[in-house]
C-alpha cells in the first residue's frame, strides 16, 4: 500500500522553522528589489489587474511616488518581521502580509509583465500558513500551549509542501498536454534561450549563447523534455522516505532552476529556497539534543554564588525543577530520571540542554568547550573587573 511518507517526524518546531524560512525569503525579496525605480516611470503606463482595478487611480498615483514606494517597502518589511518572529497577533500580521504582498507585486507588474509562479507560489505558501499552528514554537509571544495531535504539524507541512509540488506538476502537465510533443521539437529551447539573452536583464550572463549552434538543438530539446518530466514527477516527493534519494531528487530541481538562470538569465531563487520545505528543518536541532532529553532534577548549593545566579537566570524558563542542597557536588548537580548524574559545569550544560532558547549554548559547551569542572563560587579576577561580582 502506498502511503504519504513526507514529514513523518514533523514537530511544532519543524513547522515554526518553515514559517521563519518563508518570511525570511520575503524579507530578502523586498530588500534586494529596486522597486523605488518605478517612481521614474509615468503613471499613465500603469495598468492594474483583476480586483486591483477597483482601487481608485489616485491610490496608485500616490503609491507610485518615491515616498509611497518607500512606505510600501517599510510596511512589507514590518509585517514580514512581525509574523516571522511571532510577535503578538502574528497570525493577523501574516494575513495582512499576504494582502500587502499582492499589492507590492501589482505595483511591480502594473507597468508590464504578469504575476508568475515564482512569486505567486510564495504568496500561496504564505497564505497556507494562516491555516496552520505555525506559531506554536519559536515565537516571541505565543499563546499558551494547546494540546495538539502530532499529525496536525505534519499535515500543515504537507500542505505547504503540496503548494510547491503542485506548482511543478501543473506547469509540467500543461506544457506536456497543451504544447507536446511539438514544444519539445525543432529547437524550442534554443529559441527561448536566444530570446531571453536578447532581452535586457540585470544579470548579463551570456552562457546560453554558446548553445545556439544547431548541433545543440536535439540535446537541448531532450533536456527540456527531461525537465518537464521532472516537474510532473514532483508528486512523488509526497511518498519518498527521508534519505539520499529524496535529497538527490530535490537537488535535481535546484540544478533545473540554476540551469534556467545560467542559460536564460531567468532567476528562481524563491523556488530554490522553498524546496527546503520538503525537509524537516528541525532535524538538526533534534540531532543536537539527542541523549539530553530525559527529565531530571537539579540541586543547587545555596552557598555557591554562581550556581545560585545560574538558577535565578534560567530557573523560570528551564524544564528542570531546582532544589536547594547544601554541599551539592560541584556547586550544581543534575540527576536524570535514568539515573545518570552530572556535576558542576557538566550539570550546567545538561540543564541548558533542557532550557528553551539555550540549545546552541549547551551544544557548544558540551561538544566544543567540554565543560566538566565544578561551578566556581565567584567570577575570576578578570570577570570581576569586566562584569563586577556576581552578588552586585
Amino acid at each position: 500500500m502506498i502511503r504519504i511518507r513526507l514529514h513523518e517526524s514533523a514537530t511544532a518546531e519543524s513547522l515554526a522553522l518553515a514559517r521563519i524560512l518563508i518570511f525570511a525569503t520575503w524579507i530578502v525579496y523586498v530588500l534586494v528589489d529596486p522597486i523605488q525605480r518605478l517612481a521614474l516611470l509615468p503613471t499613465e503606463l500603469f495598468h492594474p489587474f483583476g480586483v486591483f482595478r477597483w482601487l481608485p487611480s489616485d491610490f496608485w498615483a500616490a503609491l507610485l511616488t518615491p515616498a509611497g514606494l518607500l512606505g510600501l517597502t517599510l510596511v512589507c518589511l514590518a509585517l514580514f518581521v512581525w509574523a516571522g518572529i511571532g510577535l503578538p497577533a502574528a497570525r493577523w500580521a501574516a494575513g495582512a502580509a499576504v494582502v500587502i504582498a499582492l499589492v507590492y507585486l501589482q505595483a511591480k507588474k502594473g507597468f508590464g509583465g504578469h504575476f508568475d509562479h515564482r512569486e505567486l507560489t510564495l504568496v500561496y505558501v504564505t497564505a497556507a500558513l494562516l491555516l496552520t499552528p505555525a506559531w506554536d514554537a519559536f515565537a516571541v509571544r505565543r499563546a499558551p500551549a494547546r494540546p495538539r495531535r502530532h499529525d496536525v504539524y505534519r499535515a500543515s507541512l504537507i500542505l505547504l509542501s503540496l503548494v510547491v509540488i503542485l506548482q511543478y506538476v501543473f506547469i509540467g502537465a500543461a506544457r506536456m498536454f497543451i504544447g507536446g510533443p511539438g514544444v519539445f521539437m525543432g529547437g524550442t529551447l534554443q529559441n527561448w534561450i536566444e530570446n531571453r539573452n536578447l532581452r535586457p536583464n540585470p544579470f548579463g550572463f551570456d552562457i546560453g549563447t554558446a548553445f545556439l549552434d544547431p548541433i545543440w538543438a536535439v540535446p537541448l530539446d531532450l533536456l527540456f523534455l527531461g525537465g518537464t518530466l521532472l516537474e510532473i514527477a514532483a508528486i512523488i516527493v509526497l511518498f519518498l522516505p527521508a534519505g539520499w534519494f529524496k535529497v538527490v531528487f530535490v537537488i535535481g530541481f535546484a540544478v533545473f532552476h540554476m540551469s534556467i538562470f545560467l542559460l536564460m538569465n531567468v532567476a528562481f531563487p524563491e523556488n530554490i529556497v522553498l524546496l527546503l520545505l520538503f525537509f524537516d528543518l528541525a532535524w538538526p536541532l533534534r540531532r543536537m539534543r539527542r541523549g539530553h532529553e530525559d527529565e531530571g532534577l537539579a540541586f543547587v548549593d545555596p552557598a555557591n554564588a554562581r550556581a545560585s545566579a545560574f538558577r535565578e537566570r534560567v530557573g523560570e524558563v528551564s524544564r528542570v525543577p531546582f532544589a536547594d542542597r547544601s554541599g551539592a557536588s560541584g556547586g550544581l548537580e543534575f540527576r536524570a530520571e535514568s539515573g545518570a548524574t552530572a556535576e558542576g559545569e557538566a550539570a550546567r550544560t545538561e540543564i541548558l540542554y533542557r532550557t528553551p532558547g539555550r540549545l546552541v549554548t549547551a551544544w557548544v559547551r558540551d561538544r566544543v568547550l567540554r565543560r566538566s569542572g565544578p561551578v566556581r563560587p565567584e567570577r575570576s579576577g578578570l570577570g570581576r573587573w569586566l562584569f563586577g561580582p556576581l552578588t552586585s
